[in-house]
């Protein structure tokens, strides 16, 4: 019975990760045509690609949020190299984000000058 709960759980946090990299994927797929649009100075189509590349970014935090409140409430969450390669992904997707948008405000404000 032992097992089997192991390999359920596995699995849960398995398929977990991969939503959460698959969304943080689609988030810097957005940014990157995001910043395509920059560089030929179409800058709704980069703030449409960023807003998506944040709405991505959402999703996918929330899942991993929902997954470490269920550790701190106390619920055992085994380590996992592909969690943390999730969460790493994550992290990279917000921060080249933040600065999506920061370039996008700035080439903007430079091409009105």
């Amino acid at each position: 019975m032992e097992e089997t709960t192991y390999v359920e759980e596995n699995d849960q946090l398995n398929q977990l990760s991969m939503n959460i990299l698959v969304h943080a994927g689609n988030a810097r797929d957005h940014l990157v045509q995001a910043l395509e649009s920059l560089e030929t100075m179409d800058f709704e189509k980069a703030k449409v690609e960023v807003t998506a590349a944040r709405k991505e970014v959402v999703v996918a935090h929330g899942l991993q949020t929902d997954t470490l409140q269920l550790e701190a409430s106390g619920e055992q969450i085994r380590y996992s190299t592909l969690f943390c390669h999730a969460q790493d992904t994550l992290m990279t997707a917000q921060s080249e984000i933040l600065i999506g948008e920061h370039l996008v405000k700035l080439f903007e404000a430079f091409s009105q000058k």
